[in-house]
């Protein structure tokens, strides 16, 4: 390839980039502020174009006391005469009171979507970021709590955050802390030594250990002896007491291995600082962050929630060296980050400020201490059943695919919504066939595969998609996925998947449309080159935001 179409290659990879480049020279700006500012716009056809708001990039730019819409009109004005308009790329620039509207060429824009649609790499305008180190912690089952539902967001939340930053090329380290230790663990221990049965253990330590903490907990309602109990346990276990850690050690074995740590470090820097605030009378040991004082040891002097978050915070720190960190837990942990994170920057530890809680709403209809819990298992296992009644005269080994459909249908309902609203779990919502479902989706891809294999049209990256511009149906197939990259970075943004979920929806419709009224079959080379490209570019389109999602696309079903 000759130098100078390896640069119009590079230049014409992304309408933002081509956009970005001319006024960031004439701002005097970096190309990344202006590009992440550009936005598609436009309803239909004709209106559909590039917008730039310009006030978003004159933040560091207004005169003193100037009126910051007067001025950015002007800006706008200004900037649009000074703009050069290459027909090949821009056709026309208008101005929309303190924004320009930039108007493409829809052929190449078309070439350019369905190229860049082929591309499984992310998209060009953001792939000169710095890359990132990511930690992800997410989805912290307790030790005697088999995986259920109300893991569910953790889980499909923190897959995705991780995913998609994987996608824009960052590095991705997923932290999934399981098991639990002190007070929940003691009663645990405690329940155990009264209702536990060893050989129930070997063959199914996790129902088991589900049974005896339901049970403990219907005991300790009746006997208030029981907390202490689990207290002194916990104690034991701090103090290395050998027949607690050993059955510890055996529970882990059987379930997930977690870890113990020391926490005294973590006391000792605080005091050092002139944070912590001892208590003479006991061994309590507290940080005060305003009107709340927070336990970090208590009277017993074993650990709590908030010192052992504060010491594995900092520990991941000095091991990963990250860049940015969220941990994904329920709105109700709010409180408890905003004060972890509190207290590690009043301790100097400056790079709190990238750390993040992306919380999330309920599941609600279950609670473990009652036993009233629908376990995941038992939802995989229903889903498969249902979906294989489905499939099962439609394929020949229905097992498999009625298993991945079935956990799509699980994911995608989980993620359809802004992931802070609380939802009531629902077998038929969750298992739906029909509407805007995960089955949905992944029937598109496998439609979309079906395509390409009975009408063996190859794909031609240089196709003439001349007849495509004639089609309604592809125009706006055309248009949405070019909105993609622009959606995929609101969703990393602001941490929801809901918008990538939504966005999906929307593309299985277009194709629904374009499949019914662009026909492969029976047209000449040229047409159905031309729309064989469209149909490969929408299937990976799809593909990529499905496996975001944490979807396996499916190639039949």
């Amino acid at each position: 390839m000759s130098k100078s179409k390896r640069a119009r290659i590079i230049m014409t990879a992304n309408f933002r980039l081509y956009i970005a480049n001319q006024v960031a020279q004439l701002l005097q700006q970096e190309v990344n502020l202006i590009s992440n500012q550009i936005r598609v716009t436009g309803r239909n056809y004709k209106s559909f174009g590039f917008i730039l708001p310009v006030n978003n990039v004159l933040t560091n730019q207004l005169p003193k006391g100037a009126n910051t819409f007067r001025h950015s009109c002007q800006t706008a004005q200004n900037l649009a005469q000074q703009v050069q308009i290459d027909n090949h790329y821009i056709h026309n620039v208008t101005v929309d009171k303190a924004s320009i509207i930039f108007q493409p060429n829809h052929q190449t824009l078309m070439t350019e979507v369905l190229n860049n649609a082929m591309n499984n790499n992310a998209v060009t305008d953001y792939s000169n970021e710095t890359k990132k180190h990511i930690l992800v912690d997410y989805s912290s089952p307790n030790i005697a709590k088999p995986f259920h539902v109300g893991h569910l967001r953790s889980t499909f939340i923190g897959n995705f955050i991780a995913n998609i930053n994987e996608y824009f090329g960052n590095k991705v380290t997923r932290i999934n802390y399981l098991g639990d230790w002190g007070v929940q663990f003691g009663l645990l221990g405690v329940g155990f030594q009264k209702f536990g049965s060893t050989e129930s253990l070997i063959n199914n330590a996790i129902k088991h250990l589900f049974d005896v903490y339901v049970q403990i907990n219907n005991e300790m309602e009746r006997d208030a002896s029981i907390q202490e109990r689990a207290r002194l346990f916990a104690r034991r276990m701090e103090e290395d007491d050998e027949e607690c850690i050993n059955l510890w050690k055996q529970f882990r074995s059987l379930s997930i291995k977690e870890y113990k740590k020391i926490y005294k470090d973590i006391i000792e820097k605080l005091r050092d600082d002139g944070l912590l605030v001892d208590n003479r009378q006991d061994e309590a040991a507290t940080i005060d962050i305003g009107k709340d004082r927070i336990f970090l040891r208590k009277a017993d002097r074993t650990t709590t929630y908030m010192s052992r978050d504060i010491v594995a915070a900092i520990d991941r720190f000095e091991r990963f060296n990250f860049d940015e960190m969220y941990y994904v837990t329920s709105s109700a942990q709010n409180l408890h980050f905003q004060h972890l994170f509190k207290i590690l920057n009043l301790s100097g530890y400056n790079w709190v400020k990238n750390c993040y809680h992306v919380d999330f709403g309920m599941v609600k209809g279950m609670s473990t201490r009652t036993g009233n819990v629908v376990f995941l298992q038992d939802i995989l296992d229903d889903a498969k059943e249902r979906m294989m009644k489905t499939l099962s005269r439609k394929h020949n080994d229905p097992s498999s695919i009625a298993e991945l459909v079935g956990l799509a249908a699980i994911l995608i309902q989980d993620l359809k919504a802004k992931r802070i609203k609380d939802y009531e779990f629902n077998w038929e919502k969750m298992l739906a066939s029909h509407g805007d479902t995960g089955p949905r989706l992944q029937y598109e891809h496998a439609r979309l595969v079906s395509i390409a294999e009975k009408t063996q049209v190859p794909i031609n990256m240089e196709a003439d998609i001349t007849s495509l511009l004639s089609e309604n149906s592809a125009i706006k197939l055309v248009e949405h996925i070019t909105r993609f990259e622009g959606e995929l970075v609101r969703a990393k943004l602001h941490s929801e998947p809901c918008f990538l979920v939504n966005y999906l929806f929307i593309l299985s419709h277009l194709i629904s449309a374009a499949n019914h009224n662009l026909k492969v079959l029976g047209q000449t080379e040229k047409i159905a080159e031309a729309r064989m490209l469209l149909f490969a570019a929408s299937r990976n389109t799809l593909a990529k935001g499905l496996n975001i999602l944490g979807v396996k696309p499916l190639n039949k079903m």
